[in-house]
């Protein structure tokens, strides 16, 4: 959904707001965007002669830092399960 955002000269943002009818401000600098999925809106990015919003990553939720987590435990839990076994193995002479 578009968003239109009214920002000041340092490219911070003063106001976001979503919706059809929406005003344009006079007199104010203000640009729509679109925010991609999976990212967050930060500031307006005023360096150029065309200014252009600044967008971050959305943080990882917990459930998500704690899957990543898990799943690393679990490949490491089978890469030391694979070298004792390799260790019988070979320790057997087999």
């Amino acid at each position: 959904m578009k968003t239109l955002v009214i920002y000041d000269e340092t490219g911070f943002i003063i106001s976001q707001m979503q919706g059809s009818d929406l005003r344009e401000p006079v007199g104010l600098p203000f640009m729509y965007i679109e925010v991609p999925q999976g990212k967050m809106f930060r500031s307006v990015d005023v360096s150029g002669t065309e200014n252009k919003p600044v967008y971050e990553d959305l943080p990882k939720p917990e459930t998500q830092k704690l899957q990543e987590l898990v799943d690393q435990l679990i490949i490491d839990n089978l890469n030391m399960q694979q070298q004792i076994d390799t260790l019988i193995t070979t320790g057997l002479g087999v």
